[in-house]
């Protein structure tokens, strides 16, 4: 028996609409900043504003087994992302090491995943930083 494979054509510029829709309506401004270091690869001074991005956040869910004995716990974590258009976020030319503040804490870049590598969509992966407050 023949199966007929059917193909998909997906609009990417609707799905890029979409987000720029939902970033007008729901979208935070943050200011990206970026620690200069010198010859050494130590700081110097005062970080350096980068620039604004304009993103929706959101939380990734994350298990996380423990093994004590016989028995596994398991936890879930939660991964703090940053959904944006990608063109603003290679002009910025984000990288792991930038941060920013939001709603009184820090957020670390840790990577920057092109989602479906459209080069459309960049979802911008964070990790909160605990000064121990």
């Amino acid at each position: 028996m023949y199966v007929k494979k059917v193909e998909y054509v997906i609009n990417t510029q609707f799905e890029l609409y979409k987000l720029k829709r939902e970033l007008l309506r729901h979208g935070i401004d943050v200011v990206v900043r970026r620690q200069i270091q010198n010859v050494f690869g130590e700081p110097d001074g005062k970080p350096k504003v980068v620039g604004t991005l304009c993103g929706l956040y959101h939380e990734q869910n994350s298990n996380i087994q423990i093994t004590t004995g016989d028995t596994v716990q398991v936890r879930t974590k939660k991964i703090p992302m940053l959904l944006c258009v990608y063109d603003d976020v290679e002009a910025l030319s984000v990288k792991p090491g930038d941060w920013f503040c939001l709603n009184g804490k820090i957020f670390n870049v840790t990577g920057v995943v092109n989602v479906q590598e459209w080069n459309l969509i960049a979802d911008v992966s964070l990790e909160v930083v605990d000064n121990g407050v």
